[in-house]
């Protein structure tokens, strides 16, 4: 209890009295209440107690902790952190009901434990699979960001499904391929608004980018997507790849953009080349600007495969960190299906 409700407490019961009586067990030990067993002690008052008997341990468990989640001020995440034994201690009865066609505890329904305890801590059943996941597979620094308001429970449950993804991705595709398109993940080091990358993607370091084996054919073209302030990093990726740079396109893509020093509006295409491929016959060269509304974040031109197709008609189309399939391209990437 923090000292000025402490302080609040003695206050009452030296000028009404203990109210509450001190919860104990059988042998005497404080279930609920040891700060006004604290107070009556310091007041020299003679405490009143009550005492509770349970027929198992974990009954008596359970009743302590719903005592606390019922006491104190807590947010979302902490009631379900604080409530995860009762999660163990529901699921332990639900055996038993299973095994022995009865329960230990009365008045017990019946249900999933999930439900059950996500019910009684007045939170609901999704809200707490996702802070479990939390839990379980978050790192400390991301559980103390949500567990003091700092994040929301939303946003690092998609944080930890993307991490999985991240620790697990498929294998890239086999065979070589002379026309690669590719809209890297890029980390940013900025703080967390609406919009940094990582709320919307699993974002990935520059590193991890260039040490990808793309499989590109020894005579092949590569387009790569770079956000203004990952430029040099994107010529790095270029480069790890084996492609040199060429060109690039300019994407205008409206007002509204997001950036610390200029609202970026437009988005580069830079143009790669490996080997002796060609460049597009001149019948089919695109103008550098295209100038089409952007739609959700990171979401880029779907104009951007037909003009490709265009300028290299009949190849082995690659999209690498792909979110949607496309006909006649191989698709390979973390969030396919996810745009």
């Amino acid at each position: 209890m923090p000292p000025k409700e402490f302080e609040a407490l003695k206050e009452s019961i030296r000028a009404e009295g203990q109210h509450y009586p001190i919860v104990a067990n059988s042998e005497g030990v404080i279930l609920d209440g040891y700060n006004r067993f604290k107070i009556c002690k310091e007041l020299n008052v003679e405490p009143r107690y009550v005492v509770r008997t349970f027929v198992h341990p974990l009954l008596e468990k359970r009743f302590v902790i719903e005592a606390n989640l019922r006491r104190r001020h807590l947010t979302e995440f902490q009631r379900v952190e604080m409530a995860m034994p009762l999660l163990e201690i529901e699921s332990f009865f639900a055996k038993e009901r299973q095994l022995t066609g009865t329960t230990l505890a009365p008045n017990d329904a019946k249900g999933k434990a999930v439900a059950k305890v996500a019910q009684n801590i007045a939170v609901s059943e999704r809200t707490f699979e996702r802070a479990k996941k939390i839990i379980e597979k978050a790192p400390e620094d991301v559980k103390k960001k949500v567990r003091s308001g700092k994040q929301s429970i939303n946003y690092a449950y998609q944080q930890v499904q993307r991490a999985e993804k991240h620790s697990n991705p498929p294998d890239l595709p086999k065979g070589e391929f002379d026309v690669l398109y590719a809209d890297p993940p890029w980390k940013y080091d900025f703080a967390e608004t609406d919009g940094t990358a990582d709320v919307h993607y699993n974002a990935m370091e520059t590193s991890e980018i260039t040490a990808l084996q793309v499989p590109s054919a020894k005579d092949s073209v590569l387009f790569l997507w770079a956000t203004n302030p990952k430029l040099q990093d994107a010529l790095k990726v270029i480069k790890a790849w084996g492609f040199d740079y060429i060109t690039n396109l300019v994407w205008i893509k409206g007002n509204g953009g997001i950036g610390y020093y200029v609202q970026s509006n437009h988005e580069l295409l830079l143009i790669g080349k490996k080997g002796n491929i060609p460049p597009p016959m001149s019948a089919n060269r695109p103008s550098s600007v295209l100038q089409v509304p952007k739609t959700g974040h990171s979401s880029k031109p779907k104009e951007m495969y037909a003009i490709i197709e265009t300028m290299y008609p009949n190849r082995k189309y690659l999209e690498l960190f792909a979110r949607n399939k496309r006909e006649n391209w191989v698709s390979w990437g973390n969030e396919l299906g996810t745009n």
